[in-house]
């Protein structure tokens, strides 16, 4: 519980003044919960008596008819305040969660599966939301219950029943508590499968097209069967626990109930106490069950909220590897890139992905680079985006190491279209202002237009507003592509670097996308990752990288003069068409 309380005393602070009137809310219901008893007690006695008269008896029948009223009223004040501060809370914890995850490398990611990430923004953190809102009033209301029905019973009635009554209880509780522990680690495992499951969810919807292009429906759907069963069997052992030790605290209860009853007529026979404090008695004992019962819930609460905000925190304590120093530069133009012996090998591989490069990039210059997949292509020219820090050499932008300047910086100098095209379920012109939020209908038209998407608007049903399928699924791969290059260009970016964006489209397409930007791009760098040569033949330098090396280097017109890969691949290239 301490644990818990820790690691929310920011929010606690933040909101003790709610958490104050809402421990005075819940002190008054306890106490409230307990009157009805006395005043039963208190009528069976006057009846008894022969006390009662009809002025007693109004005033007894407004006490029993306001308690309950006010009871409600209580009540209704604080699970508004309650489900409030848990809808804030949840919110907060969420808002700090998903932000740390944008302030995440790709380490991070590569470390991490997204249904793990799921599961702990939404299971775990639904046991810590429930945990911390419920502690005050598992706590509080149900231990300020127990402790008021205990000091009415002793000082009231009868301080030696209460002691037989009463004494089994915390015993039983604490044992059965402290072997119940052990369910700890059944439900850290329970978590780990879940997010298990997630993921294997999440992958069938992704790849839905492909599952249903092999026909692999019956297969896929076996595997998810199989980690809902997983889920399900590691349930079970929890379930367990529940299922035999919720009868043992009945059984305490009932042991308990007995006592008081059985002493209870022993005491009245002697004139110990009257018929009326046997009946007021019981009720606090009856009362005495749903908070013993409550605190045990609050103690499974506590268990599952433990495990989750371990998890929570795990996240939340990784830092990233690629972050801005206090002295970081701001950018915003250029006037040369610089790779020096630059070597990179990502975090879970053995081997350099490319290997000790060097060259230069002047502003306004369209670089090409080719080679034979595999050779390193996207590595080389992602190392512009700060996605990890390079293993060896540097990255210089205006003689200054890439990594003194500010990561947001450096992200807004370039618009990179990458292989895997990125699309969201919003409209067609939604999806390119990502690119630019604050980009006018100028800008929109200027690069739909570049990105040769003009053509495709006329067979699109709404046109700009045309509402995207999920991962682009309503689109062809051409159309995904061009919708790309056009969100990187309505950035207007210093460095456009396009990876092998161009494979989906026919020739001709390309043909004019390539003078769509020598025109409207002039002063401007752009960088092409191609297989293609047509789509980098008019590059000032194309490179060919090979087993992450540069091997040739020149323009068009010297790689075809030079014997090599290039010219090898020319020729190849030039024979199929």
């Amino acid at each position: 519980m301490s644990n818990i309380l820790s690691k929310i005393s920011w929010f606690i602070k933040e909101e003790w003044k709610t958490y104050v009137f809402m421990l005075f809310l819940l002190l008054s219901i306890a106490f409230i919960a307990l009157t009805p008893a006395w005043v039963l007690g208190y009528s069976i006695d006057t009846i008894v008596s022969g006390g009662l008269t009809k002025t007693t008896l109004t005033l007894l029948v407004i006490a029993l008819v306001l308690l309950p009223l006010g009871r409600y009223l209580l009540s209704f004040m604080y699970n508004y305040l309650s489900n409030k501060t848990a809808q804030k809370l949840s919110y907060k914890l969420r808002q700090k969660y998903l932000s740390h995850l944008f302030d995440m490398d790709s380490k991070f990611y590569e470390q991490y599966e997204k249904g793990d990430l799921i599961s702990r923004v939404t299971a775990d953190l639904d046991a810590i939301t429930q945990a911390a809102t419920s502690l005050l009033e598992g706590i509080i209301f149900n231990v300020g219950i127990i402790l008021f029905a205990i000091g009415v019973m002793s000082l009231t009635i009868s301080w030696q029943l209460t002691l037989i009554s009463v004494a089994i209880m915390p015993v039983g509780l604490t044992i059965l508590n402290i072997i119940r522990y052990n369910k700890r680690k059944y439900i850290k495992r329970h978590r780990e499968i879940y997010a298990d499951m997630t993921e294997k969810v999440l992958e069938s919807v992704e790849g839905q097209r492909a599952i249903r292009a092999y026909v692999q429906e019956e297969n896929d759907l076996k595997k998810q069967y199989e980690a809902i069963d997983n889920d399900i069997e590691s349930w079970r052992y929890i379930v367990k626990y529940e299922n035999w030790f919720n009868p043992l605290f009945e059984v305490i209860y009932g042991i308990s109930y007995i006592l008081a009853f059985g002493f209870g007529i022993y005491f009245i026979i002697n004139q110990q106490i009257t018929l009326g404090n046997l009946i007021t008695f019981i009720s606090y004992v009856g009362l005495l069950f749903g908070p013993i019962i409550s605190i045990s819930t609050i103690f499974t609460q506590i268990n599952n909220a433990t495990i989750s905000i371990d998890r929570y925190e795990e996240i939340m304590k990784e830092t990233p590897e690629v972050h801005d120093e206090v002295f970081s530069k701001p950018i915003v133009k250029f006037n040369k890139l610089e790779f020096k012996n630059v070597t990179f090998k990502y975090p879970f591989d053995k081997v350099p992905v490319i290997k000790n490069i060097s060259f230069e990039i002047n502003k306004g210059e369209t670089i090409g680079i080719v080679g034979p997949t595999g050779a390193g292509k996207s590595t080389l020219i992602r190392q512009l985006l700060r996605e990890f820090n390079v293993t060896d050499g540097q990255v210089f932008i205006d003689d200054i190491s890439i990594e003194e300047y500010k990561i947001e910086d450096i992200r807004n100098l370039v618009g990179y279209v990458p292989q895997a095209h990125m699309l969201f379920k919003r409209s067609v012109d939604e999806n390119i202002m990502i690119g630019n939020p604050l980009a006018n209908h100028e800008a929109l038209d200027k690069a739909v237009k570049i990105a040769d998407f003009e053509k495709d608007l006329l067979f699109l049903q709404n046109g700009m507003q045309t509402q995207v399928g999920e991962a682009g699924s309503t689109l062809s791969g051409g159309q995904k592509q061009r919708l790309s290059i056009a969100r990187a260009l309505i950035k207007d970016p210093e460095i456009l670097i396009l990876d092998d964006s161009l494979s989906a489209v026919d020739a001709k397409t390309e043909d004019t996308i390539i003078e769509h930007l020598k025109a409207f791009r002039k002063g401007k760098t752009n960088i092409i990752v191609a297989h293609r040569f047509s789509a980098v033949r008019d590059a000032d330098q194309i490179y060919v990288l090979q087993a992450g090396k540069i091997t040739q280097r020149g323009t068009h017109e010297m790689l075809i003069k030079t014997d090599g890969w290039y010219k090898n691949q020319y020729i190849e290239q030039m024979t199929m068409r």
